[in-house]
C-alpha cells in the first residue's frame, strides 16, 4: 500500500530554497489497525513477526535523526525505540 509523497517548495528571505515533503498516513494507520486486530497474539517460534509499518516521510526524518541509512541493523534499533514512544503507537501493529 504506497502514499503519495508530497512537495512544496519555497523560499527564504536570504534566497535559501526549503523543501517541505509530507504524506498523508491516514490509509497506513488503518492498515496497521486491521492488521493488529487480524495478527494473533501468539506467534509461536516465528523467526520473523511485523510489528508495524512506518510511512516514508517518517522513515527518512528517523534516518537523519539517528544517523543511520534506512534498512540497517542501526535504524531497525532505533525505530523499535521510537515505536514504543506513545507519540508513534498508531504505526505499531502489536507491542514489542
Amino acid at each position: 500500500m504506497l502514499t503519495e509523497v508530497s512537495e512544496e517548495y519555497s523560499f527564504d528571505s536570504d534566497g535559501t530554497m526549503r523543501v517541505t515533503r509530507s504524506q498523508d498516513v491516514q490509509r497506513l494507520i488503518d492498515q496497521n489497525k486491521h492488521e493488529a486486530d487480524a495478527a494473533p497474539s501468539m506467534f509461536g517460534h516465528a523467526a520473523v513477526r511485523k510489528i508495524g509499518s512506518i510511512p516514508f516521510v517518517i522513515a527518512e526524518a528517523w534516518s537523519r535523526e539517528c544517523g543511520a541509512g534506512i534498512g540497517t541493523k542501526e535504524f531497525a534499533v532505533y525505530c523499535k525505540r521510537k515505536l514504543m514512544d506513545g507519540d508513534f503507537a498508531a504505526f505499531r501493529i502489536k507491542d514489542i
